[in-house]
């Protein structure tokens, strides 16, 4: 594995709160009951796992394939005084036995495949949640219309490409067919579509002058309660970020 964090996982620029983190955190901490056993697929930093692990005093594990995201998980663990687990592996082979974890969840990553392989990973993260565990699951919201414009306008020139949004009630449809009983809607970072529309759109097509008063109105808006709303079903209609909580049956 590599020493240190490729660009796009400095841990420098994850932290700052103007993206999605902070606000996934808050949401997916809300479900997870303190003392879990936790598994993230697909942890990316690290940054949201190490944070359930000190705050919820769980017992968590992270998998992850790019081995850049592994610096970065040791650099938020000892931000955060964590300890994680971590295995290099696939989320569609996860590397642990049956009902092994309370709570299994992802937070964007589903949606990087075609949807019967956003199937497949989710019938395996149920596969390693206990009966009666939680599986939760977030995806770009469909219905963020400047995050779709942003991938529209990009194509395969967007940073993350390929990426499918998807509506709650498509997210919701998936893990039911995948045999959970969703059981509560949610979403977060509604503003966030906003910063990426700016990052990748704006700033390379206009000139640095308007790129600054893009940034000074985002600043502005960050600073009111539209960034993140309270309401959870605000959030998963039109967040940043869908997320919706299944329960595995016993």
């Amino acid at each position: 594995m590599s020493e240190k964090p490729n660009w796009f996982y400095i841990p420098e620029w994850l932290a700052g709160d103007i993206w999605h983190f902070p606000y996934a955190y808050q949401t997916f901490s809300k479900y997870i009951p303190k003392e879990a056993h936790v598994l993230e697929v697909g942890f990316g930093s690290g940054r949201i796992l190490t944070r359930i692990a000190k705050e919820l005093n769980c017992k968590c594990i992270g998998v992850d394939l790019e081995d850049g995201a592994f610096p970065s998980l040791s650099f938020f663990s000892r931000q955060h005084r964590a300890e994680v687990g971590a295995i290099k592996g696939s989320g569609f082979a996860l590397p642990f036995k049956d009902d092994s974890f309370d709570v299994v969840y992802s937070d964007g990553v589903i949606e990087h495949f075609p949807i019967d392989q956003s199937q497949e990973m989710i019938a395996e993260q149920v596969r390693a949640c206990r009966g009666g565990g939680l599986v939760i699951i977030s995806v770009p919201n469909k219905f963020a219309f400047f995050h779709s414009l942003t991938k529209l306008l990009l194509g395969k020139r967007f940073l993350f490409y390929p990426e499918n949004s998807l509506s709650t009630f498509e997210l919701c449809r998936l893990m039911a067919k995948a045999g959970l009983t969703p059981i509560a809607k949610d979403g977060f970072a509604f503003g966030c579509q906003f910063y990426m529309f700016k990052a990748f759109f704006l700033d390379q097509a206009l000139s640095t002058r308007l790129s600054k008063f893009g940034l000074s109105l985002l600043s502005l808006f960050k600073a009111t309660n539209l960034y993140h709303f309270k309401n959870p079903n605000l959030n998963s209609l039109i967040g940043f970020q869908t997320l919706v909580v299944g329960c595995k049956q016993q």
